[in-house]
């Protein structure tokens, strides 16, 4: 790295970090205490591409792909948040899965996750820019949408249409316990409104291998 891009860089990080100073101290007088507040937000994370491999051979590419969640939680204090959150994403793939009886197919599509998780967030400050640290437990199901039975049939009578059929194939799921570890920087527009950036690494403990999966997250939340 030459000498000049070193001082531009250097620069660079100065001047960020100047004026995010600037705007947490120019908000400071719009700040009010979390502590005893609950909040809620509604977030799009979006979850970064990668290739697992499991144990016996079979591998697995991830597109890059976004999705929704939502949280629910309670400030104990300045420092110390919990909450509950839901996610759901709909992340395309493409598999090489090695038969029982040897041999390889390929399968690709789109697969359906949902995630349930307990988390414990500690702000590393007061102010109305705070970073913080987390990490949480909690269960995931994914739905491959692939075919694993014959298909069925099923009929129901709509009070509008009246009597209705129609058949889908059984696919195959996974559910597993999961937990994450995580990290970002919160900012207080006001005192009811704030936006949380969050990086976080997920794992699923599945049976034959434990998947990492990255995401960011950015979310909008209300204090009340």
């Amino acid at each position: 790295m030459t000498s000049k891009k070193t001082i531009r860089i250097t620069r660079t990080i100065y001047l960020a970090g100047l004026t995010l100073a600037l705007l947490a101290s120019a908000t400071a007088a719009d700040a009010q205490s979390r502590e005893g507040r609950w909040e809620y937000t509604l977030g799009v994370p979006y979850q970064l591409g990668g290739t697992t491999t499991y144990d016996g051979g079979t591998t697995v590419k991830t597109n890059s792909d976004f999705g929704f969640g939502m949280t629910f939680g309670y400030n104990a204090s300045e420092k110390v948040t919990w909450s509950f959150g839901l996610k759901w994403a709909g992340i395309g793939y493409d598999a090489d899965v090695v038969q029982q009886g040897g041999g390889t197919s390929h399968i690709s599509g789109t697969y359906d996750a949902w995630g349930l998780s307990g988390n414990l967030l500690f702000n590393l400050g007061e102010g109305p820019l705070t970073p913080f640290i987390g990490a949480g437990i909690g269960y995931t199901w994914i739905d491959t949408n692939v075919p694993n039975g014959l298909p069925q049939t099923g009929c129901w009578w709509d009070p509008w249409y009246g009597y209705i059929c129609n058949t889908y194939y059984p696919t195959k799921t996974i559910d597993a316990f999961s937990y994450q570890a995580m990290g970002g920087l919160r900012y207080a527009f006001n005192p009811r409104t704030f936006l949380r950036l969050t990086y976080a690494s997920q794992w699923m403990d599945q049976p034959k291998g434990t998947p990492r999966f990255d995401v960011f997250g950015l979310e909008i939340g209300w204090l009340f």
